[in-house]
């Protein structure tokens, strides 16, 4: 059999130069050895370059090949299923092919020449008892390493850690070396086995219905619409069981971090050892020592947030997303893919079940349900012992009518009394950090904005600094105003800073937690906070979305949603559904217990259609009205859209570029509508200037290959535009 005397290489660099596959030859030394997926050191003009392997040719029509110089690692880093989704990614989301192999590949496995065995330093089971008091140079190092470890060398040495105090640790058994890519992350504390619960008669239904799909073995989409607290965790996890006893793999995914910890006690105790943990707050050390157990089969289940869907699991059998409707599966920067779209093409690859969970399914998921695309599963009864939560909406702007200027109303006030005298618990939602939205100057309208962004600054008490979420520009907050040097400064739109603030004012001796972005920056804030509030020792817990979903306490008798409004008005088509998903999520973090519970929605839109069908817990109210306004709009689902975004510091050019590339779509007009272009709604954020044309039509994905020219047309450019192209498949947010 004639072997193949050449490989066809993509070199790891993120350039559109090298956005091509380059033809190598391999020498007979490594033509036994070589294997598609593997990474390669390859010369590239007069320097040499890592790359991967994406295929072995017996033949070539390029001229004059250079070899190959070596194999960078003795097994393949990508399988085969890897590599042809790279190439999906690369076409659907219009990015590199580098872009999408490396969003598959952890970085330490990407480094040339690494260590065989790359080691971290942790601390051992008795460092945080350690007294270290009269070593602060060792005590510092174990409190980084019980905070954000484990952790490389260079990384401790970066932090100011020196080698030597390593050594004196590692002599009295405080720290120890071990193997980066191997090993598992251990829990904090032991996770106690958990068996099968029985299931309800909804349950088992679906559950019936997921099994046979299992036997099926071919690919098949199923969304289960089941009320908040149906029970969807444990369909889950019978139906992962069922997986495994085919001798198949399971990937569960979930949308937030902070909703990890919980997740992990619930599958962790279900499939003891058999569980990898995959997301971003994990070190790099700790990232690859997961991927490797998922790679070595030691690991058949893996749990994760977004980056999870790329695991490389063999044999797939079950795809798990839960609460699928969630902004958070869709990746921001490049390769900018919806994790719901990769999971349904890796369902496809190894004929698995792909099941979509959720209380409030996004519109699209829905609406493929209802054309018959998706088999739906429907659960409508809590398996709580009391069913879904009373709401009450509160009119704000009655509330001020009657002289009552507080951000809680009284209703709320009155409930939060009743819940700390019972000692029970409350959650205070509002989906803003910070002390105040804005600033302004009652005397001349003057708002603090920031110098590099088209947006207003967010006043952060505790620090006494103005903040931009967008560049993170701090200045110190104004005593006088900048623009009339008037006095009567005042803060406006909440945000969970003030929250707190006001709290702490009314219920001084009330223990509380508050978790947004601020809060939670140490990798394991998640989790500590989590343990805390649900070890009952804190009454309120006060944040943002992230926990608006999946966290399950059963002593929270309240919910009280701050302000329904702060996505309502977002200049998103989009923003009815998320203010809809949103108040459902977090009004079912309550009645979760035998005390039952209740909702309290503040707003100052109490008649809009998502806000009552979120009061009323009537999600088909909402499907209708929504689906109504989009099919008029001819949005999603009713069409695809490409946003191109431009942008640079320099206005002009970013206004020549678009426009000189919006013509080039001209061609496309007939299959679809041109808008623009135009300015994005936040026209300038750190110093860019951004404009943006949008394609709004059907089956867009179509049209991808002779997209793809008009691209690299504006790329290949002479001369180039000094201004950046972003381009995004589907946004799910368009600001």
């Amino acid at each position: 059999m004639h072997k193949c005397e050449y490989a066809e290489v993509i070199i790891d660099l993120v350039s559109n130069a090298v956005d091509r596959p380059f033809h190598y030859s391999i020498p007979p030394r490594l033509q036994d050895e070589l294997k598609a997926g593997m990474q390669v050191t390859v010369p590239l003009g007069s320097r040499r370059c890592q790359g991967y392997v994406l295929r072995l040719l017996k033949k070539t029509d390029v001229e004059a090949l250079r070899d190959i110089i070596s194999i960078t690692d003795p097994k393949p880093l990508l399988t085969a299923e890897q590599l042809a989704l790279a190439h999906w990614i690369a076409l659907h989301y219009y990015c590199r092919l580098i872009d999408a192999l490396h969003a598959m590949v952890p970085a330490l496995f990407r480094k040339e020449k690494r260590p065989k065995k790359a080691q971290v330093i942790e601390a051992s089971e008795t460092a945080a008892e350690a007294d270290l008091k009269r070593a602060p140079a060792q005590q510092k190092a174990v409190d980084i390493l019980l905070k954000d470890g484990p952790l490389p060398l260079n990384s401790l040495a970066l932090r100011g850690v020196k080698s030597a105090t390593i050594r004196v640790l590692k002599n009295k058994g405080l720290v120890r070396a071990v193997d980066a890519r191997q090993g598992r992350i251990q829990a904090e504390k032991p996770i106690p086995a958990t068996k099968p619960h029985l299931l309800r008669e909804e349950q088992a239904g679906c559950f019936t219905q997921i099994s046979a799909a299992l036997e099926s073995s071919k690919a098949q989409r199923m969304l289960l619409h089941g009320v908040t607290a149906s029970g969807k965790t444990e369909i889950y996890m019978q139906s992962i069981t069922r997986c495994l006893e085919k001798e198949r793999t399971a990937l569960v995914m979930v949308p937030e971090i902070s909703l990890t910890p919980q997740m992990i006690e619930h599958f962790e105790g279900r499939f003891p050892g058999l569980v990898a943990v995959l997301h971003s707050r994990l070190t790099p050390a700790e990232k690859s020592r997961q991927w490797q157990a998922v790679l070595d089969g030691e690991a058949r289940v893996v749990l994760g947030a977004r980056s999870a869907v790329f695991a490389p699991l063999v044999s797939i059998g079950l795809i798990i997303i839960d609460e699928e409707h969630e902004t958070t599966y869709k990746q921001e920067d490049a390769p900018r893919y919806h994790a719901r779209d990769v999971a349904w093409w890796r369902a496809r690859y190894n004929r698995a079940v792909l099941l979509l969970g959720s209380a409030t399914p996004s519109l699209e998921s829905f609406f493929r349900a209802a054309e018959g695309d998706t088999i739906l599963l429907s659960m409508k009864e809590r398996v709580t012992p009391t069913q879904l939560p009373p709401v009450a909406v509160v009119d704000m702007r009655r509330e001020l009518k009657e002289g009552h200027r507080h951000i809680f109303s009284r209703p709320l006030l009155e409930e939060l009394d009743g819940v700390l005298e019972r000692d029970e618990q409350a959650l205070l939602f509002i989906n803003r950090r910070g002390f105040a939205g804005f600033v302004l100057c009652r005397e001349c309208g003057y708002v603090v904005r920031c110098p590099s962004c088209d947006v207003s600054m967010t006043m952060h008490k505790d620090r006494h600094l103005m903040c931009c979420h967008y560049c993170a520009y701090e200045e110190p907050v104004p005593e006088a105003c900048p623009g009339c040097s008037g006095i009567k400064i005042r803060y406006f739109s909440a945000g969970t800073q003030r929250v707190e603030d006001e709290v702490r004012k009314l219920y001084p001796s009330v223990s509380l937690i508050r978790m947004d972005r601020d809060t939670t920056t140490s990798r394991k804030a998640h989790n500590y906070y989590y343990h805390r509030f649900k070890d009952r020792k804190a009454s309120i817990l006060i944040g943002t979305q992230m926990i608006a979903k999946g966290f399950d306490f059963p002593g929270v008798t309240l919910v009280g949603v701050v302000a329904a409004d702060t996505t309502l008005n977002l200049p998103d088509f989009r923003a009815p559904e998320r203010t809809f998903q949103l108040l459902t999520q977090v009004s079912g973090r309550t009645a979760r217990g035998s005390a039952g519970g209740k909702v309290i929605v503040q707003t100052y839109h109490p008649t809009h259609y998502s806000v009552l069908a979120a009061a009323g817990h009537n999600y088909s109210a909402f499907y209708k009205q929504e689906l109504e306004n989009r099919r008029q709009l001819a949005y999603p689902p009713f069409s695809d859209l490409l946003r191109f975004l431009f942008s640079a510091g320099d206005e002009n050019a970013v206004f020549e570029a678009a426009k000189w590339f919006t013509e080039l779509l001209e061609p496309f007009g007939g299959a679809a509508e041109i808008l623009g272009p135009a300015p994005a709604s936040l026209y300038r954020i750190k110093e860019q200037y951004r404009v943006q044309t949008i394609l709004k039509g059907k089956a867009l994905t179509g049209l991808s290959p002779a997209i793809k020219k008009v691209i690299r047309q504006y790329h290949d450019r002479k001369p180039p535009f000094p201004v950046r192209l972003t381009v995004d498949f589907n946004p799910l947010v368009v600001l």
